[in-house]
């Protein structure tokens, strides 16, 4: 074969390995994010990755540095779907900003969704690694919040407030509503009745969702006393 088809062929063979490279590094990022949430970080080791990827241990470290490495390019791209979500939001539209936000979740719960539920038990000491892209998402959310509050529609007329609110119990609505026949349309009823003052149409708390809220304060207080636990154990 001549140089030109050699570099002719290598030419087309380059996208198909280049695919073949990001869907194992996509496989390896997949698994081990739901092996952290089965687990937990610091209970899974790289071996234990490797086996569940079918990859050689070499070939992990051809893809990541270590496995704080792993963990940041699970949850960066999760943060930054995000933020590229809620960009497309028409802040113009005070009215249409809940619904962009819960379209915004689902729309990385459909891709991301294990790496959204461990966004969720990222400890202080492993916070940093993601800091920057969290950053960016809280300030996109505080944007739109500010706005919502400046239309005198957030329930308890506290832009702050409501982002924290938003940030703790989103992950625990969408695992409660995803069982439901209409997932998305209960989604987004509830995201309204957590957030805004009522209006016709919209979720009335003090009734059947009511229970949905309850139940969804006692799964993030006793996800909070398993972390609690875990540090206690860990400091033991």
């Amino acid at each position: 074969m001549g140089v030109q088809q050699q570099k002719s062929a290598a030419g087309l063979a380059s996208p198909v390995i280049t695919r073949r490279v990001a869907d194992t590094k996509a496989r390896v990022c997949a698994v081990a994010a739901q092996k952290f949430n089965e687990e937990s970080y610091a209970a899974v080791s790289v071996d234990q990755i490797v086996a569940l990827a079918g990859i050689a241990r070499s070939s992990f470290y051809r893809f990541f540095h270590d496995k704080d490495d792993l963990l940041r390019q699970i949850i960066d791209p999760v943060f930054e779907l995000a933020v590229q979500e809620l960009d497309k939001i028409a802040v113009d539209q005070p009215e249409s900003i809940v619904n962009g936000i819960a379209d915004s979740y689902l729309q990385v719960w459909s891709q991301r969704r294990d790496g959204l539920i461990l966004s969720m038990k990222i400890g202080s000491t492993l916070f940093p690694l993601v800091q920057q892209s969290h950053d960016r998402y809280v300030a996109a959310i505080l944007s739109l919040m500010d706005q919502l509050q400046q239309a005198r529609m957030l329930r308890h007329d506290d832009a702050r407030m409501a982002a924290r609110l938003l940030a703790l119990t989103t992950v625990p609505i969408l695992q409660v509503c995803e069982r439901h026949p209409q997932f998305r349309n209960v989604f987004r009823s509830t995201l309204r009745g957590l957030l805004l003052k009522s209006v016709s149409g919209d979720v009335d708390l003090t009734n059947e969702n009511g229970l949905l809220i309850a139940g969804i304060k006692i799964q993030v207080a006793r996800a909070e006393v398993v972390r609690k636990s875990k540090r206690q154990s860990r400091a033991q």
